[in-house]
């Protein structure tokens, strides 16, 4: 018999991290599965046939760059603001 402090074998644990990372896996195949559709795109000078996800990732490294960009400008403006007082 073991004590409950002593060397016993070691509770298991419910593996949360996995089964977040196994839900978050089948759901980026679901999206993946979902939207295989070709779209047309008109972009300003010419039009291209892609398929739906990849419009989704573009727009999506869109957004990450744009908000990279006005980060460093808001940072810049910050940094000349405090130096000039």
């Amino acid at each position: 018999m073991s004590s409950p402090g002593g060397s016993g074998a070691p509770e298991k644990d419910t593996p949360w991290k996995l089964i977040i990372f196994g839900a978050i896996a089948v759901y980026a195949i679901l999206i993946v599965l979902f939207n295989r559709k070709q779209v047309d795109v008109s972009f300003v000078f010419f039009s291209a046939q892609i398929s739906l996800l990849v419009l989704i990732l573009l727009c999506v490294g869109i957004g990450f760059a744009a908000g990279y960009l006005f980060e460093q400008l808001r940072t810049r403006r910050k940094r000349s603001a405090t130096s000039a007082q």
